[in-house]
């Protein structure tokens, strides 16, 4: 049992081991993941993400800079909690990009049906609505993708519309509503 407790405190004050750990962190969620998984996956995996990379910057800088982290802990503490939300705005930045390259370089226009409607109220009256589209991919293949969509367009769509869409080849749910 004593070994046990030696090792566990070996390995939690190992200085290498956080930076180690940090660096497989942002491999895994920026390089390792696939593109197309990272953008239909964006708000999980960038929460996911970012949590992983707040608790190992407190382990990082509780072991490399102790004596800091004791002189100004309020500081410390807001800056260890900010890499989550910098994580998490790197992250969508790259699956929005993903998505718009996507866009451009695969796009394909059709007529798509609404299936379904979504709108999500949080706070202060603000609110984030989406639709399901199902249409036929250029293949010939049936699919169906979620679009983010303003409140005016909200109001104006209805299940069983047919709308004209915008949507990739490549990566059918990646999809957005044609203004052409």
């Amino acid at each position: 049992m004593n070994t046990e407790k030696k090792t566990r405190e070996k390995i939690l004050t190992n200085k290498f081991l956080p930076l180690i750990l940090m660096a497989l962190n942002l491999s895994f969620f920026f390089y390792l993941i696939p593109e197309h998984v990272a953008e239909a996956n964006s708000t999980l995996l960038g929460i996911v993400g970012g949590i992983i990379t707040m608790i190992l910057s407190f382990w990082i800088f509780g072991i490399l800079t102790p004596k800091l982290y004791e002189k100004i802990p309020i500081f410390m503490g807001l800056f260890c909690i900010s890499t989550l939300f910098i994580f998490g705005y790197f992250f969508i930045v790259k699956t929005t990009d993903f998505s718009s390259n996507e866009l451009s370089k695969n796009g394909v226009y059709t007529e798509a049906i609404i299936i379904d409607k979504t709108k999500i109220y949080g706070k202060r009256g603000n609110s984030i609505q989406n639709i399901e589209v199902q249409f036929n991919t250029n293949k010939g293949e049936q699919a169906n993708a979620q679009i983010l969509i303003t409140e005016q367009e909200y109001e104006n769509f209805y299940k069983g519309m047919k709308i004209k869409i915008y949507y990739s080849s490549e990566h059918p749910n990646i999809a957005r509503v044609s203004y052409k």
